[in-house]
């Protein structure tokens, strides 16, 4: 297979290129960093497969056309794409910063609108039916604390992958990739517990094999996924479990501020 992942540098992006380069298929890796990229191809180099290192902004809308001829300058077509390229910021006490929530968006909902376009010609040349899926996240299944930034822009993303399997069905399967916890550069900055954390290449394992299966969506881990849907479920208890727990924690913020010296 020719295959293309972005945000490969690192993480899930980076455990999945050396998988399917393992199993002796060629991965066009992208990213921003040249230097990361190349370090995955150097580690990938005694498996079997290829890694082609690729540097691509998914923020920049600009870059389409000048990133499609650079794509097709490397594989003749796409059977499979995975768009990983993704960024996390947190809300800080009450203030929502526009900024913050662009750069979030442009990121994780208008860097796979780029990517799409930037794929689309070579998975219509793919002698086989091809795959474009999308890494969402399950954060985005329900409202979680000062993830309004992240979790909204995973939200959107999933309803696209969703309403591009409709559109896009006489070309493509698409699907929409909605992991849990997952040990990442990105998730190393968390400051709170996460439940279920798994490596980067426990989530990729999981990705390889049920993209073979073209679901409409691929959600894991279980356990944790079937919270997040009884959550769903359980009309305002999660919400009002949630605002309680933040405002008992602004409470021992203000306390511990106003204690003497």
């Amino acid at each position: 297979m020719q295959i293309w992942i972005t945000g490969a540098g690192s993480g899930i992006g980076k455990a999945l290129a050396l998988r399917y380069a393992a199993g002796g298929h060629t991965v066009v890796v992208s990213g921003r960093t040249l230097d990361k990229l190349n370090a995955v191809r150097d580690e990938a180099e005694p498996l079997a497969g290829r890694i082609i290192p690729m540097t691509y902004d998914v923020s920049d809308d600009d870059v389409t056309k000048t990133s499609s001829d650079l794509l097709a300058g490397l594989t003749p077509h796409l059977d499979l794409v995975i768009m990983n390229a993704g960024a996390c910021e947190y809300i800080k006490g009450q203030t929502l910063e526009p900024a913050m929530f662009r750069r979030v968006m442009d990121a994780n909902f208008f860097g796979m609108i780029n990517t799409t376009n930037v794929a689309m010609p070579l998975l219509r040349k793919a002698p086989h039916r091809p795959v474009l899926a999308g890494v969402c996240s399950l954060a985005g299944f329900i409202g979680f604390p000062r993830a309004e930034a992240y979790a909204a822009s995973k939200a959107a993303s999933r309803y696209l992958m969703h309403s591009l399997r409709i559109d896009f069905s006489d070309v493509v399967d698409v699907c929409a990739i909605n992991p849990g916890f997952v040990e990442t550069p990105m998730t190393e900055r968390n400051d709170f517990p996460m439940p279920f954390l798994m490596t980067a290449d426990d989530a990729a394992a999981r990705i390889q094999h049920g993209l073979k299966h073209r679901p409409r969506e691929l959600n894991f881990p279980r356990r944790l996924t079937f919270m997040l849907r009884l959550a769903q479920l359980s009309g305002g208890l999660w919400y009002a479990l949630m605002s309680r727990q933040r405002q008992k924690e602004r409470r021992e913020r203000e306390k511990s501020r106003k204690k003497p010296a």
